[in-house]
């Protein structure tokens, strides 16, 4: 990474945290002029029940936004949706909205192709570095990338569109992906399930050294696991093997 690209980082990173504490502001605003600020978890829990399906359908399109259009992590919809909803409704709303958002964002990809991308990545150089490290192996990259709720999900999304990817293979991955994310996010991060003192703290050093593991070793031995995964895939979604397999026997 050159300087330019960690002036970047550091930019989008500080750009980031501020968008996390104006939403999470202006909902503590809201929350306070229409006097829900007073109102305990429970309360607010029944207030919300009340009101049937439109909290919840509210909650699913910000879910949705929250990959292709809005700058939100994923981690703070997911959370703000434990607290609104609990544990269960939270992972089912968020679920569906964010594997909604997915295929949108995929489909953006696919159909308005490298300038739409280069426009939402913000250089054409970045997107060619993106391509040129997914190259090859970009089954198993990406399906790690989607595992944790740290990546880019619009980004992330719209590139698959431009990679040699079917749209079964992608919702393949998504349904696996973003149901563990979801809830991984859930139990290791809401405080609710692994709480973050005593017991909870070595526990959730041990996963975060875990998963660090994991991604050096999948990066390592990308090709072969990629190309597991994509045997694995096509014998699940039962289709044919890409042009480019098709291309290589060839040759």
């Amino acid at each position: 990474m050159n300087n330019e690209e960690k002036k970047l980082f550091i930019k989008k990173l500080i750009g980031s945290g501020l968008v996390v504490l104006a939403v999470i502001a202006l909902a503590y605003l809201v929350m306070h002029l229409l006097g829900w600020s007073d109102l305990t978890q429970d309360e607010l829990r029944e207030f919300i029940a009340s009101k049937g399906a439109l909290a919840p359908i509210i909650y699913i399109v910000i879910s949705f936004l929250q990959v292709t259009l809005v700058p939100l992590p994923a981690w703070m919809t997911i959370l703000v949706g434990n607290y609104l909803f609990g544990f269960w409704r939270a992972f089912l709303y968020a679920y569906v909205g964010i594997l909604a958002g997915a295929m949108f964002a995929f489909a953006l990809g696919k159909w308005l192709g490298r300038k739409f991308v280069n426009w939402l990545v913000g250089s054409k150089e970045r997107v060619d570095e993106w391509l040129k490290k997914l190259k090859g192996r970009e089954n198993i990259l990406l399906f790690f990338m989607f595992l944790l709720p740290i990546f880019p999900d619009d980004l992330l999304c719209a590139l698959s569109g431009l990679l040699p990817m079917s749209w079964a293979f992608f919702f393949f991955m998504q349904l696996i992906t973003r149901a563990t994310s979801v809830l991984g996010t859930l139990v290791f991060m809401s405080g609710d399930v692994i709480p973050f003192s005593g017991w909870g703290i070595p526990v959730l050093i041990g996963v975060a050294i875990l998963l660090l593991f994991a991604f050096v070793f999948c990066f390592k031995y990308s090709d072969k696991i990629n190309a597991w995964i994509t045997g694995i895939g096509d014998k699940i979604l039962r289709r044919k093997p890409s042009d480019d397999n098709k291309t290589n026997k060839n040759k």
